[in-house]
């Protein structure tokens, strides 16, 4: 299935020092096809400094520490195929 989504483009500080930059579709954007509504809800630690993200690049779901970010998140239209 291919369709088109927002991509979110942000860097944060990982807890070693170093800053890692990741492409990712929000949660609740994904299609149901393919994920599960818990698996697409908007999934924030309890603190509120990580959520649960699909990593673009990695294809799987990724914590992004927005605690740390640094800048801002940067927005654009890419077109994404999940397998069957």
């Amino acid at each position: 299935m291919s369709n088109i989504y927002t991509q979110y483009t942000g860097t944060f500080t990982k807890a070693d020092g170093s800053t890692r930059t990741m492409n990712f579709v929000k949660p609740q954007d994904l299609p149901n096809t393919h994920f599960s509504d818990s698996q697409r809800k908007n999934q924030l630690s309890r603190d509120g400094k990580t959520q649960v993200v699909w990593d673009i690049d990695r294809k799987q779901f990724r914590r992004f520490n927005t605690s740390t970010q640094v800048g801002s998140l940067s927005e654009s239209k890419v077109q994404i195929t999940f397998g069957s």
